[in-house]
């Protein structure tokens, strides 16, 4: 991270984590995008669609909106590519990631995961505490995976999907896009898109999953 100043996209519980993560690195200004601190004056906070005013185009932007957001975010995400913003990734020193692993920037891994071999991760996906990602497993943009999951190898995730804590994903199962996959579920088959899923083994639910 080179530049001095970050800003920070959504500062509720998770954009605070991100607060607090970054604040390490030493910035010298943070600005926060989010309209309901805005109106609280918290300092430096700015109206939500301010992000893309060129006074912050030399700074480091971190989309922090949680997983209820998730199409929101690569939006953004896709609109800060678009203008040239830098958007570094926050990887824990405590992450083992296997040297053929792909990480496209920005994702956020929190501590105690594994990557391993020949794992590709899309941007804007977080992968929380001690999450295993087997071999040969690809993950799409933008995507929450939730502490204590367990994805096999040759596994396929589409964009935008939600995986609920302590989840395992047997081996060379595809998911698809827009999931929804309740805590403590077992995968052991493929799932489409745009549906949700809970239980041991998981099954499609007729409504969808409340987050």
């Amino acid at each position: 991270m080179s530049n001095r100043v970050a800003c920070i996209i959504g500062f509720g519980e998770f954009g605070r984590q991100i607060f607090q993560r970054i604040n390490e690195v030493k910035y010298e200004k943070f600005y926060f995008f989010d309209d309901n601190q805005f109106e609280q004056n918290l300092d430096g906070a700015k109206p939500f669609n301010d992000f893309l005013n060129l006074e912050y185009e030399q700074a480091d932007f971190f989309v922090a909106l949680g997983y209820r957001h998730l199409e929101l975010k690569q939006k953004i995400l896709v609109q800060l590519y678009e203008c040239k913003r830098h958007t570094p990734s926050i990887i824990d020193q405590s992450v083992l990631v296997s040297g053929s692993a792909q990480l496209s920037a920005p994702v956020v891994i929190y501590p105690l995961s594994n990557i391993d071999l020949n794992v590709f991760i899309d941007f804007g996906t977080v992968v929380n505490n001690s999450v295993v990602i087997s071999h040969d497993s690809q993950i799409g943009s933008c995507c929450y995976i939730s502490p204590g999951v367990i994805i096999s190898g040759n596994v396929k995730i589409g964009d935008r999907t939600f995986i609920g804590s302590g989840t395992i994903i047997s081996n060379n199962v595809t998911i698809g896009s827009n999931v929804k996959i309740g805590v403590g579920s077992v995968v052991t088959k493929d799932i489409p898109d745009n549906v949700s899923v809970i239980g041991n083994p998981a099954r499609i639910l007729r409504s969808s999953l409340n987050l």
